[in-house]
């Protein structure tokens, strides 16, 4: 049974009843009345001893089932127990990663740019070039760089205006060509708990498929993962990988950062790595795909089709969720039209409705991962 935690009122209420009791066991002649005053009352000498001692035995019962919360893994919700938990199940926290991208720096025709030109955007965030060259007869070279710190502050569109930390006059300008992504900051305790509460349900198999996905979370923030079996022959596993953005949806991966997953998990013909030694990975980027419903509503109001559209994208975004019992995973799912429908009718104001496409279970391919797509309103 739930042990029920009195509130410091009834514990002020035993205390006074017993006190009362006592009193009166003491004095039989003493007027009830007067007893019960100087017990419950706010001016009662009794109540003033009363009040403060029930309000620290109460906090002392909180105290205790903040502590009994905090032994178990699952219910523990102080960031150091959290991490110590973490630690007894070997799960490491991921540190901030740098973002990665690239800049076209403009400059006179044959210029020489060395590797390390330090680079500032309007926020002050630094950047630093990772490889040099020569400018060729356009008057623009294209370099790759990197965030000077792990962070998602350092996550940039393209299209930015850059400025040098240092001066460079034969640089007359650097726009960002490919956004800077995969910056991330110190992994949050919660995804931390649901890493080693994963680690906890699913324990290592030696290179069975929830191996990899526990790997790729260990050194990135993954939105999804699918292992396919001889992904390109005998003895192969495909690893589709999705990430995440800074607002939690799905994302596809730049080059880097599955070149830093594979690093972790270990490269073909290598000896390092977590995966089995016999095991061929390779790390494959994953597809976004929109899924677009046709959907009659009733009633056919602004209201109830704003909601229908956010009931419909809180469904894709549970999709290989661990609620999800027919899919591993988000990519290569297989969605069933009922499920919509069913996504659907929990939206507020939505009486009834029909849902003409998908009208067949629809499955998507071994490197496609849902996204909301066009609502037509039939």
């Amino acid at each position: 049974m739930v042990w029920k935690i009195p509130a410091a009122s009834k514990i002020f209420a035993r205390m006074a009843a017993a006190a009362e009791t006592g009193i009166l066991t003491l004095r039989p002649g003493a007027e009830i009345t007067a007893v019960s005053r100087a017990v419950r009352s706010a001016k009662g000498v009794f109540a003033h001893f009363f009040s403060p001692i029930a309000a620290e035995i109460r906090e002392l019962h909180d105290h205790q089932a903040w502590w009994g919360r905090q032994y178990m893994p699952d219910s523990a919700d102080d960031e150091a127990m959290i991490l110590r938990h973490a630690n007894i199940w070997g799960v490491q926290p991921r540190e901030a990663v740098k973002a990665v991208g690239s800049v076209a720096i403009e400059a006179a025709s044959g210029t020489i740019m060395e590797s390390g030109i330090e680079l500032s955007s309007s926020t002050g965030v630094l950047y630093i070039t990772t490889v040099g060259g020569t400018v060729g007869v356009s008057g623009v070279i294209t370099l790759s760089a990197r965030a000077q710190a792990g962070g998602a502050d350092g996550n940039l569109e393209a299209g930015v205006k850059l400025s040098t930390v240092d001066a460079y006059p034969e640089i007359t300008g650097v726009t960002v060509v490919t956004a800077f992504s995969g910056g991330t900051d110190d992994e949050a305790p919660e995804s931390v708990q649901a890493r080693y509460l994963e680690r906890i349900r699913e324990p290592p198999k030696g290179g069975a498929a929830p191996d990899y996905k526990a790997w790729a979370l260990e050194v990135a923030d993954v939105y999804a993962v699918n292992v396919v079996e001889d992904w390109i022959g005998r003895g192969s596993v495909g690893v589709v990988i999705v990430m995440k953005d800074e607002a939690g949806n799905p994302r596809v991966p730049t080059v880097e950062e599955l070149d830093a997953i594979a690093s972790y998990i270990g490269p073909q013909g290598s000896q390092t790595g977590v995966r089995p030694v016999t095991a061929r990975v390779i790390m494959v980027a994953g597809e976004l795909v929109e899924i677009p419903i046709t959907v009659a509503p009733r009633p056919n109001t602004a209201t109830v089709k704003a909601a229908i559209a956010s009931a419909f994208a809180r469904f894709v975004a549970t999709i290989g969720d661990d609620d999800d019992e027919e899919n591993a995973s988000p990519i290569g799912a297989a969605i069933e039209p009922s499920r919509i429908s069913e996504a659907i009718s929990a939206a507020d104001g939505e009486y009834a409705h029909d849902l003409a496409i998908p009208a067949a279970r629809y499955v998507l391919g071994s490197k496609q991962c849902p996204i909301p797509g066009t609502i037509t309103w039939a």
